[in-house]
């Protein structure tokens, strides 16, 4: 039989079912009254919260240690600091929003050892496009730094400094007759990592054709020995400030090309004719990938001095790259 007091809107008919139900043997469960119903479930609620709030805390807590445990573990497989990592990561969202970036082919730099890469200049956002995706043709994930040889009055800009400085830029005086920077860049090369030049020394602001290559870059592949990869950058935007071309939305390419091939070169003394020689045909290289012409010689007005260290360097460097030439 029924037990305990009828709850609220139950009509008879529903007790007598349920009476008739009990009465050819069904099994007779008390029911609790709906105020100790009620009661019970407010109970039951006031308990379950809390600790669903704890649960809940809990979980998220583990997700974020292990989140910032994978996070580590894999930035101590990269060639780079976490504020380099954390770069990487912005520099990859932001470009391919805002540019929408495609690639002929898989990035082909190597996963651990040095590189040199030449690239033409028509934008200040091109060292950003150079670092793009550049881990996924490694045969695995690598974020690396790519030290581009820049401006000093850039580079010591108070609010940016930080990045340049993570990114192991490379500074440059524009009177050139510091061999530091060529020093430190055959120095990053030496210890495996990656260096980006632009051998036209300026940006391009025609933008129709390559301009002469500076024989500068010629005699840092042939100091350096490291192999030498080309990349055509199309639809860069650019503007008539340093700024603009950030701002501007557009569809960039990036066209990889093969090392090129210097192992003739090497033995010989690296200047003069021979410099010239070199850096045209990587100009030339560059140019082909490109699709586009480009001057017929390079640029021999380098005036070299002697080093007690290299040898013979060029004395002008910052015709041979700028992050941010004008």
């Amino acid at each position: 039989m029924y037990s305990g007091a009828s709850p609220p809107g139950w009509t008879k008919t529903r007790l007598s079912l349920l009476e008739k139900r009990t009465s050819h043997g069904s099994l007779v469960v008390p029911l609790p009254s709906a105020s100790c119903t009620w009661a019970s479930r407010d109970r039951l609620r006031e308990s379950i919260l809390p600790m669903s709030d704890t649960a809940a805390i809990l979980l998220l807590s583990g997700y974020a240690v292990v989140t910032v445990l994978v996070i580590a573990w894999r930035i101590r497989r990269y060639d780079v600091d976490v504020l380099a990592w954390m770069l990487y990561c912005v520099n990859r969202l932001f470009v391919g929003l805002m540019w929408r970036w495609r690639s002929n082919r898989p990035c082909p730099l190597p996963s651990d050892d040095a590189a040199l890469v030449i690239a033409n200049h028509t934008s200040a956002t091109d060292p950003m496009q150079l670092w793009m995706n550049h881990h996924l043709g490694l045969g695995r994930h690598n974020v690396r730094t790519i030290s581009f040889l820049m401006a000093r009055e850039y580079y010591v800009v108070k609010w940016v400094h930080w990045i340049f400085r993570s990114m192991r830029a490379i500074p440059v005086n524009r009177d050139g007759k510091d061999t530091g920077p060529l020093r430190e860049a055959l120095r990053l090369l030496g210890d495996g990592h990656l260096v980006g030049v632009f051998p036209e020394g300026r940006i391009n602001v025609e933008n129709d054709g390559l301009l002469e290559g500076n024989s500068g870059v010629g005699w840092l592949a042939l100091k350096s020995r490291v192999p030498v990869y080309p990349v055509y950058l199309e639809n860069v935007p650019g503007g008539p400030s340093m700024v603009v071309p950030f701002l501007t939305r557009g569809q960039v390419r990036v066209h990889y090309g093969d090392p090129i091939d210097l192992s003739r070169f090497y033995g010989q003394r690296p200047r003069g004719k021979l410099l010239e020689e070199v850096t045209e045909l990587m100009m030339d290289r560059l140019a082909e990938l490109g699709g586009v012409e480009q001057c017929n010689s390079a640029r021999s007005d380098v005036e070299m001095q002697d080093d007690p260290q290299q040898g013979t360097v060029p004395a002008v460097l910052t015709s041979v790259t700028q992050v941010a030439g004008t």
